[in-house]
């Protein structure tokens, strides 16, 4: 009997309960199993493609987050469904091994043997889509598989078009695959959405299993594609009802590319680092199109603990690449978390001690913890205007920009803004934001970033085990976190109503429908009040006291004190209180989102691309 799998692909839109929904649904139809894909964009695609494409950059948006995995594969299971996910680089074999029933390596990662070789030797089964492969190919990726123990072996054809025509289907070559691999599972890949098509695959080809795009109601990612079934489309084939069918789908026994493949194939991925495209068309593909080295640039230098400066920068540096045609560069401290970022975003960057003035930028970006005016004078010096983020005392610099809740400059000083109209946040960040504020959740969330070197993590979980334990709370941790610990979990941490989310996934994959967020100074709050989620602050340092005042007073945060200064008894009473106040959480919650409306970046940027134009000469001719 054919075994049908729904491939959710990224028709989830980063929304967890969308995952389930569509478990539910690939169940209901009567599928063997269910699949995703796990990818991250920077170990995807080259970084000479997402410097110059905005298009591939955009696919970070397609993300599973990671923390999903342990609740879909339960769901699934739940279901009766084989859990399954395609992996797109190695690291991701390590972390789906735990969660997983079957892996599945795509038509675009065929080539790369060791992403294959990983998969095989985890004793999971295992499923390969040949698309645009040749013979040569799928025979080196089978005997690769093989070599390596492989448990349980699928080998799809597949045409990578999409859609496929159903006379491009070549549906022949499953008998040539089930010769040239006796004792190997043999199935259909479809991007027909042609029930014609699969129901020839099925009883005349006799399919061991058929993998279909799988959407819920046509607003999934990638339905607007035309290769995504919908449950009412599917449902029939799976119970059995045959189609009439055409021979003219079957084409040729020949495993090779369809002549409407063979651009795509130079898309896969390369053999030698699994990163995609080919190295030919890495270096090809950049120089067609509209090249950024010709672009005036702005270098970003970005200092200070943790990766919030970077952050700020990076939201700066979007818009004006996107609306101002402006090439930025970036000097960073090269930790993993900052190459990790600015990857993700397409940007390229130089070490800490780099000289800005090297770079032959048209300005620089500061965003400081240290003193800069040396700084600012040096480039002062040379001819090169500087902006500075969040440094009132730099009034050397051409713009000074603050981004801070209830800040306000001298209207005197034109150079210097600020306020709750310039909150530097991120263009993923922004496309979240709800179109009214909503209900607080019954959930709190609790993320500190980083290293979280004070540990306010197990200080606030001590304070929260006096709430009642019916409230999920969740506590967001990130790589770096055990830094600082000698011991994890520690028993603070281990109520039964907590949850820890270890995750490299930026927060806004986990904030949407918390009752309230417990944090630090920093970029999150101003992305909460976004999201429309009520934001409670422990302060990591006395010097925040200014901020955190203005926030308060702007009625946008509940102040939980400085942590050195908070008793355990005082903590737990102060979130005691807040967490049944409901009224007050929704007061912050609106108040947060009606004060940040996401253009501070796109507002900083336009003043920062002012600082590249020429000064307009007097009536005597000066500047």
């Amino acid at each position: 009997m054919t075994r049908f799998i729904a491939e959710i692909s990224s028709n989830h839109n980063g929304d967890k309960q969308r995952c389930l929904d569509l478990i539910h649904a690939a169940a209901a139809c009567g599928c063997w199993g269910v699949k995703f894909q796990l990818f991250r964009i920077e170990h995807l695609f080259a970084p000479e493609i997402l410097q110059i494409s905005e298009t591939h950059r955009q696919r970070r948006r397609w993300e599973l987050p990671l923390h999903f995995l342990p609740d879909l594969a339960a769901c699934a299971r739940d279901k009766g469904l084989a859990f399954g996910c395609t992996p797109f680089d190695l690291e991701a074999v390590d972390i789906l091994k735990p969660h997983v029933d079957f892996l599945k390596v795509a038509s675009y990662e065929l080539p790369w043997l060791d992403l294959i070789q990983k998969c095989a030797s985890t004793g999971l089964p295992l499923m390969m889509s040949c698309g645009m492969a040749e013979e040569a190919e799928i025979i080196a990726a089978v005997e690769t598989a093989r070599g390596a123990d492989v448990s349980d072996l699928t080998v799809f054809h597949c045409v990578s078009n999409y859609p496929v025509e159903a006379t491009n289907c070549n549906l022949a070559a499953i008998g040539t695959l089930k010769n040239l691999f006796p004792g190997v599972k043999i199935g259909w890949s479809d991007h027909s959405v042609d029930p014609a098509v699969v129901s020839r695959a099925v009883n005349h080809w006799k399919s061991d299993v058929v993998e279909f795009h799988f959407d819920l109601e046509g607003s999934g990612e990638e339905f607007g594609a035309g290769h995504c079934w919908l449950p009412q489309q599917i449902r029939p084939l799976i119970a059995g009802e045959n189609f009439e069918s055409d021979s003219l789908c079957d084409g040729q026994p020949k495993l090779l590319p369809s002549s409407s493949e063979k651009d795509e194939r130079k898309w896969r991925a390369d053999a030698s680092d699994g990163l995609r495209p080919t190295l030919p068309v890495r270096h090809s593909w950049p120089l067609q199109q509209v090249s950024g080295l010709d672009k005036p640039i702005v270098a970003f230098k970005a200092g200070g603990p943790g990766l919030g400066h970077l952050v700020r920068l990076l939201a700066i540096a979007e818009n004006l690449r996107e609306d101002h045609e402006i090439h930025p560069v970036f000097i960073v401290h090269e930790s993993a978390g900052s190459v990790k970022l600015l990857s993700r975003n397409g940007f390229t960057w130089h070490g800490e001690n780099t000289d800005p003035t090297t770079l032959d930028p048209a300005v620089v970006v500061l965003d400081l913890k240290e003193p800069c005016g040396e700084l600012i004078e040096n480039l002062k010096a040379t001819g090169i205007p500087t902006a500075v983020i969040d440094r009132p005392d730099c009034l050397m610099a051409d713009l000074v920009i603050i981004p801070s809740f209830g800040w306000q400059a001298h209207k005197e000083m034109n150079h210097l803004v600020g306020g709750s109209r310039y909150q530097l946040l991120r263009s993923d960040i922004l496309c979240l934001k709800p179109s009214s504020p909503p209900q607080p959740g019954s959930r709190i969330v609790v993320s500190f970033g980083g290293e979280d070197p004070n540990l306010l993590t197990e200080k606030t979980a001590t304070a929260l085990s006096s709430l009642p334990k019916d409230i999920p709370v969740q506590f967001v941790i990130g790589p770096d976190f055990m830094k600082h610990r000698k011991a994890w979990p520690p028993e603070a941490l281990m109520a039964d109503n907590f949850s820890l989310i270890e995750t490299r996934d930026p927060l806004e994959t986990i904030l949407p429908g918390a009752g309230l967020l417990i944090t630090a100074m920093g970029v999150t709050i101003a992305e909460a009040h976004l999201l429309g989620v009520p934001v409670a602050v422990l302060s990591n340092y006395q010097s925040d006291d200014e901020s955190v005042k203005r926030l308060v007073d702007a009625e946008v945060v509940a102040n939980l004190g400085y942590h050195c200064d908070l008793k355990d008894e005082t903590f737990a009473s102060l979130l005691n209180d807040l967490w049944t106040n409901t009224i007050r959480r929704q007061g912050l919650a609106v108040r947060g989102w009606q004060l940040t409306d996401g253009l501070g970046a796109q507002r900083a940027a336009h003043l920062i691309a002012e600082l590249l134009q020429p000064a307009t000469p007097g009536e005597d001719g000066t500047c």
